[in-house]
């Protein structure tokens, strides 16, 4: 037997649905799946992985890239757009001579503090002269 969701403010004809409103304060039980409007924060909100998440709006975000060559550092890099902080190397794309880099095993970011510096091992460095093409935003979005 199915469940039926009742709620007021569907209407016969109506174009869309009110989701409940909550603050970020209220200690419910959710389960994965539950949507909400965060009243808190004015975010439409989902449960999963027992932490609630933002859905973010649609939009558009360039990608941002940085341009560095082999030549302008030993095995530091930078300023580059935006700072990071170690841990968050699979937010950007890095490529040595056309190569792209695996995160935290060919470059990292600063230990413990936000840096705008990339930091390569000591073998990706490579010939001297390879362009260094640091692409950022893939994770990004303009929900804000």
């Amino acid at each position: 037997m199915g469940r039926l969701a009742k709620n007021p403010d569907i209407q016969p004809g109506a174009l869309g649905v009110r989701l409940p409103m909550a603050t970020s304060s209220i200690s419910d039980a959710p389960v994965d799946g539950v949507i909400r409007f965060n009243r808190t924060n004015s975010k439409v909100e989902f449960y999963y992985n027992s932490q609630w998440n933002q859905i973010a709006k649609i939009g558009t975000v360039p990608i941002v890239t940085d341009t560095f060559t082999t030549l302008d550092a030993t095995n530091q890099y930078g300023p580059m757009s935006y700072s990071y902080t170690n841990g968050q190397e699979p937010n950007v794309l890095v490529f040595v001579g056309g190569v792209q880099q695996k995160a935290n095993t060919n470059y990292n970011f600063s230990v413990g503090t936000t840096s705008s510096q990339l930091y390569l091992t000591p073998s990706t460095s490579g010939d001297a002269g390879q362009p260094i093409i640091v692409m950022h935003n893939f994770n990004s979005t303009d929900a804000t």
